[in-house]
């Protein structure tokens, strides 16, 4: 699927050859694939370098916090605005980019099991021999929320033995690939991209997590209008569609919000 989402990108822009100083940004994992495609293509289309840098949410935040260098962060909107409060990122710059949501994943070429309602899901769960997760301790978005799910569907305990905990989504599925686990759980766009796991499906709506991410400057940004002009690049009408195949929906329009849905479990 990575090389499906850049061939698609690259087919939107010619590369040429050019040179530039790199928009740095520091972005949570679940925008991986698409920030991965966008730097082979952003120097052809803007004339600038983008050069990237991931980890969970939490761990994005503690980095910019502690002083490491970007001119873009990108996370939930709740975390860009404890970042706007501190400081450390202009609030008028913000856009969001788009929505993922969680999904189940299997080895690829295993059985599927049925997840499309809420006892399905159970069951599936259930009758997993292992369940790869993201580490809530890590600051993972889908960690935190998955152990809170977990607890109020009154299987965490039950589960307890047979989970095993990576430091973010797609560690998880990497771990799937390599048959650590018999199924995992985690973002649409973290499990999309790697090759050698299938996507059963979305959650079901009832037990549904949408997460917003945007992108904002980072105030000590040595490239303002440079990572002003990246962040317009992103959400050009062509990277949607680059952004649809790395398992985002389209941004809603509020800024104001981190997640939508049935389900709203805090995850900040």
């Amino acid at each position: 699927m990575r090389t499906t989402i850049l061939s698609a990108a690259l087919l939107l822009f010619g590369v040429g050859a050019a040179h530039a100083d790199d928009v740095v940004v520091l972005s949570a994992a679940a925008l991986k694939a698409p920030l991965e495609a966008a730097r082979t293509i952003a120097l052809a289309a803007t004339g600038l370098g983008l050069r990237s840098s991931f980890g969970t949410a939490g761990a994005v935040e503690n980095r910019l916090s502690t002083g490491e260098a970007a001119d873009i962060v990108m996370l939930p909107p709740a975390r860009l605005d404890e970042l706007v409060q501190h400081g450390m990122v202009a609030g008028d710059s913000r856009v969001n980019l788009g929505v993922v949501r969680l999904g189940i994943a299997v080895r690829g070429g295993d059985a599927r099991p049925a997840i499309a309602t809420e006892a399905d899901f159970r069951a599936a769960l259930l009758a997993a021999p292992s369940i790869g997760l993201a580490d809530h301790a890590s600051g993972a978005t889908t960690g935190i929320y998955f152990a809170r799910l977990l607890k109020q569907l009154h299987l965490d305990e039950i589960l307890k033995p047979r989970i095993k905990l990576f430091a973010d989504g797609t560690a998880a599925m990497e771990a799937l690939a390599r048959g650590e686990v018999a199924i995992a759980a985690g973002q649409i766009s973290e499990i999309k991209p790697v090759p050698g796991v299938d996507l059963v499906g979305p959650l079901p709506d009832t037990l549904q997590l949408r997460t917003v991410y945007a992108a904002a400057i980072v105030t000590r940004s040595h490239a303002p209008q440079a990572a002003r002009a990246m962040i317009t690049f992103l959400t050009s009408p062509k990277m949607a569609l680059v952004f649809a195949a790395a398992g985002f929906d389209p941004p809603v329009i509020s800024t104001q919000i981190d997640h939508v849905g049935p389900v709203k479990l805090n995850a900040k």
